[in-house]
């Protein structure tokens, strides 16, 4: 049984060697065909599942912003009735709250604008503090005081003026 078996593949591998049987070369033929129709359709697929996303991408989009438009639609119109509800003295102060939320960034942007002068201010101040004290110490014991001028003080101007002589 085993050596009967053995000459059967044994013929039919000879005769697949030698060409000699038509059929394996026209079944080797339509697999090859078959290989290079399966490789052109999954190309043609990638291809196709490209333009498939875009697609959806593209609808996606479309239908996000019609969405958000629509919302903004609703949102305007309810916005616009529940302001013809409120009474005129709500109104009124709603405008007046508006009008102080202004003044109120104005007056902190004018408040942020004065500290820092401030702080540039009192910085000056310092460097000449410091030049000032620099100066009594360069001078040795030497100090420049200015006297106290209160309203009794007599002050003398000591104005030069130019005397005209004859010749």
């Amino acid at each position: 049984w085993y050596q009967r078996r053995v000459r059967k593949q044994w013929y039919q591998r000879r005769v697949r060697v030698k060409g000699t049987d038509k059929e394996y070369h026209m079944r080797v033929a339509r697999l090859n065909e078959l290989k290079v129709e399966l490789e052109n359709a999954v190309t043609e697929q990638k291809g196709e599942r490209a333009e498939l996303a875009a697609l959806v991408a593209k609808h996606h989009a479309n239908l996000n912003s019609s969405i958000v438009d629509r919302c903004r639609e609703i949102q305007a119109n309810l916005t616009a009735e529940a302001v013809q509800n409120i009474p005129q003295s709500l109104k009124g102060l709603a405008h007046q709250n508006r009008v102080m939320k202004r003044e109120i960034s104005l007056h902190l942007q004018n408040i942020g604008d004065t500290e820092k002068e401030i702080c540039n201010l009192k910085s000056r101040i310092r460097d000449l503090q410091g030049k000032k004290l620099d100066g009594q110490h360069s001078s040795g014991s030497r100090t420049f005081l200015r006297d106290v001028c209160t309203p009794e003080t007599e002050v003398k101007l000591d104005i030069p003026t130019t005397t005209v002589m004859s010749v």
